[in-house]
């Protein structure tokens, strides 16, 4: 448990000459510090009494971790577009951030920019909304097709039992050794709680029409579709269809997997890195059988947050709408091949060229207004821990049947939020 105190402003000095600077945290990623460099570059030309220095998010085993401990310290920027949303309730409740609803149009704004609903997904529990959701990445299962059309598969798998009669069909000793060397997927070993992002959350997510981990800060995963969940990814490492080991290197673009759970980054890396006359096609979370209501997906989203240690709230505020805006969202396309969080953005005229140079991203476009984030609550990540902690014990090492492993982590899950009250 992490305790700390920020005070609502300070760790900056104020600019006695009467021009404001602003100091904003992008990520590491290249693309987005060439984003951010062409966007600040614009800015300030246009604003000389509001100037924005840019300094890349400062290394770190995680950006989570890097932000928390620039909250403690009280060094955090005035701006920042690497915020998970995962922490942002450790951050709110230390008063790390400025809501936006204190500004004017804060809220407004934010409302008319976001899908119909998701302002409110990304609200903290107070009611205030500490972030600025940016940019998503609806998740989609990436499939070799020439790999599937080798194994008689015709069709993408679209329910849980196509799915694992894919994964038979595919799997396969190639080199006769007795063991196999070709896999359905990697669904990942290592006990993190991030992995299962990629894997059970994301697969929960699309069997329950958009459910999360919890509703009005309590359990909501203690059901019958978490229990089949764990089941699903069982079966697979029952069969081997999913590897135990950890290889190094691509396994997708090695040809030694037919599927990967990714989101729409993974389409320049692909084309990028393929080998010659290597196919691939991208189809949606497999549901399951009976399923009934829509198509979900985990949005994997990022948000910009304003840190209270700004001496200059509506100044940052000003360039935070301007990193947003229209044009702004479209160099964050042809920069970045990220998608922004925004209502029109495959009816918006703007956006029409970006998308017809590029249909697969149309694809992950679509998606965009039926994803789920994460529940925003201090304890998420000790609730996620206790999920991981439950595959685990199911999924890999088979030593704890499923409903067993949902059980005990709900109940887990139960006593940590009632601490952390």
């Amino acid at each position: 448990m992490i305790v700390w105190t920020v005070a609502g402003c300070g760790g900056k000095t104020a600019d006695t000459s009467g021009k404001v600077t602003l100091l904003y945290w992008p990520s590491t990623n290249p693309y987005e510090i060439e984003l951010a460099e062409t966007l600040v570059a614009e800015w300030n030309a246009a604003h000389p009494d509001t100037l924005v220095k840019v300094q890349p998010l400062p290394e770190g085993r995680s950006g989570e971790e890097v932000l928390i401990i620039a909250a403690a310290g009280q060094t955090t920027p005035d701006i920042c577009s690497n915020v998970p949303p995962v922490i942002v309730p450790l951050l709110a409740k230390a008063n790390a951030l400025v809501p936006v609803n204190q500004f004017e149009d804060g809220r407004e704004y934010m409302d008319q920019r976001l899908p119909d609903g998701m302002a409110a997904s990304f609200a903290n529990v107070d009611g205030n909304l500490y972030q600025i959701p940016w940019k998503g990445n609806p998740i989609m299962i990436q499939y070799n097709t020439g790999m599937l059309r080798d194994a008689g598969v015709t069709e993408l798998p679209r329910t849980w039992s196509e799915w694992n009669e894919v994964a038979d069909a595919v799997t396969l000793d190639r080199d006769g050794d007795g063991r196999f060397d070709q896999w359905m997927a990697n669904v990942q070993v290592e006990s993190e709680w991030r992995r299962r992002l990629f894997d059970v959350y994301t697969f929960y997510i699309a069997a329950t029409n958009g459910g999360t981990l919890l509703k009005d800060g309590q359990v909501d995963f203690d059901n019958q579709t978490m229990v089949e969940t764990l089941e699903l990814f069982r079966t697979g490492y029952v069969n081997g269809w999913y590897p135990k080991s950890i290889f190094p290197g691509d396994m997708f673009l090695q040809n030694r997997l037919a599927a990967v759970v990714t989101g729409p980054w993974n389409i320049a890396h692909t084309e990028k890195l393929k080998p010659e006359g290597f196919e691939y096609g991208f189809g949606p979370v497999p549901i399951p059988d009976n399923h009934q209501g829509g198509d979900w997906t985990f949005g994997d989203p990022k948000s910009i947050g304003i840190f209270s240690t700004t001496q200059h709230p509506e100044a940052a505020w000003a360039f935070v709408k301007f990193m947003i805006d229209r044009k702004a969202d479209l160099m964050l396309l042809e920069i970045c091949n990220q998608l922004p969080l925004r209502r029109d953005l495959l009816t918006d005229s703007l956006y029409t060229g970006y998308f017809e140079a590029n249909p697969m991203m149309a694809a992950f476009a679509e998606r965009v207004p039926s994803t789920k984030g994460f529940d925003q609550h201090p304890a998420l990540q000790e609730v996620f821990d206790a999920v991981n902690s439950a595959f685990d014990a199911c999924c890999v090492n088979q030593a704890v049947p499923a409903d067993e492993a949902v059980h005990k982590a709900a109940e887990r899950s139960r006593h940590i939020l009632a601490m952390r009250k």
